[in-house]
């Protein structure tokens, strides 16, 4: 009998403890999503930087978080938002053609960009929308277009001269005060960072401040969530989409001087540039950088490396060139330009290199505290978040497994 009464008794707890998981799982923690366009993994040891550490301090942070291939900002968002590669979600690269639709996508197109057509996969909003959560955007590359037929609950349309304040401002407004349109999942992306390192180079006094002005927006976030009743109760992933590396004049590549321009029908430039030969071209355009491979590696579409998740798809051209960390890639009428108006950094290298990696912390009642882990890749945030949101997730590429060791 007294057996028994144990076992009535432990089965009472174990029912009860499982009906508070179902209840947790049921009426998930709100949750906000922040880039800072560009912030490179080790920015954070640049300056003093009290807000973004008080946050450290009390949540988790990542080594760094690993882009997908090529590290562009919209390629990298995207998959953020949807858990997928370049190569399932169409977003190949910050400009593309589209050889079926006979169109380009260049990010400062705005017909294109608010066109849901070039845009692949499920989204996080549209998830969560699907699923009875109200979502917001502030800027998040996808969300000004009708993906699915759908658009979250509240967005913006991209404004750059938007105050940081400003925007935190309107998605405090959408956590805490629409009504039967209050939000539980929203985002905040800030270019700052990114336009002050591609301008003035990743050792400068600009990109030391712009990571002084994000740092004081985290301070003014926190306020703002304190007295919102916010800030003990959401769970935030701050994260960037790529690193950022020093250019030099004399690290150059000249296309012209090593292929015949005329043997190609059109060229998208880059740190990883995409020729697209000339009907009946192909084999000796590529011999021909092949046998000049220096400061660079060449691939047939065919043959680029599967890590990089880049070739099964259309909007990817016929021949590939990566260059070497730290080269451009150009041709005559663009070299004096290009030296006269250098820039001072940029990204889109390899996604193993260290210096493309961005940043990762979170801070929330479901992360850990005061922890740092290794690097991850971008794709498992999607996954990451589907979990926090209790919501189950469109297929992806991603996994939670891979980013388990963030979570209490």
């Amino acid at each position: 009998m007294k057996r028994r009464a144990i076992t009535i008794l432990l089965l009472t707890v174990f029912v009860g403890l499982a009906g508070c998981r179902s209840e947790q799982q049921s009426h998930p923690q709100k949750t906000l999503l922040i880039s800072f366009d560009g912030f490179k993994y080790n920015y954070l040891e640049k300056v003093d930087t009290p807000n973004f550490d008080a946050i450290v301090a009390n949540g988790v942070q990542a080594e760094g978080l690993i882009p997908v291939f090529p590290s562009k900002t919209f390629p990298n968002h995207y998959s953020i938002a949807t858990g997928l590669y370049p190569e399932n979600t169409g977003f190949v690269n910050n400009t593309m053609y589209d050889p079926k639709w006979e169109e380009w996508y260049r990010i400062r197109d705005r017909e294109a960009v608010e066109d849901g057509k070039w845009y692949g996969g499920e989204p996080i909003w549209n998830t969560l929308e699907k699923q009875g959560i109200k979502t917001g955007t502030m800027f998040w590359v996808g969300s000004e277009a009708d993906i699915q037929d759908m658009r979250p609950t509240h967005w913006k349309t991209y404004d750059d001269d938007m105050p940081g304040s400003a925007r935190i401002d309107t998605v405090m407004k959408w956590m805490t005060d629409s009504g039967d349109q209050t939000v539980d999942f929203a985002t905040l992306y800030y270019s700052d960072v990114d336009s002050k390192g591609h301008r003035y180079g990743t050792e400068s006094d600009s990109v030391k401040q712009a990571i002084k002005r994000a740092d004081r927006l985290m301070g003014y976030l926190k306020d703002q969530m304190m007295a919102n009743n916010l800030w003990e109760n959401t769970n935030i992933l701050i994260v960037s989409d790529h690193g950022m590396v020093d250019l030099s004049a004399d690290k150059l590549i000249r296309l012209d001087e090593i292929i015949d321009m005329d043997d190609t029908e059109r060229v998208n430039w880059g740190p990883m540039t995409g020729i697209q030969p000339k009907e009946g071209e192909e084999e000796e355009v590529y011999q021909a950088l092949k046998s000049a491979e220096e400061n660079y590696r060449v691939y047939k579409k065919e043959d680029l490396p599967e890590r990089y998740h880049l070739k099964n798809h259309r909007r990817v051209e016929d021949i590939i060139m990566i260059a070497d960390l730290g080269y451009t890639i150009l041709d005559e009428d663009y070299q004096d330009e290009f030296i006269e108006s250098l820039p001072r950094a940029t990204h889109g290298y390899d996604n193993n290199e260290k210096a493309m990696q961005a940043f990762f912390i979170a801070h929330g009642p479901d992360f850990k505290q005061g922890e740092k882990v290794g690097t991850f890749q971008n794709i498992h945030i999607y996954e990451l978040i589907n979990y926090l949101m209790a919501t189950k997730p469109a297929p992806n590429d991603g996994s939670l497994d891979s980013v388990k060791v963030l979570l209490k």
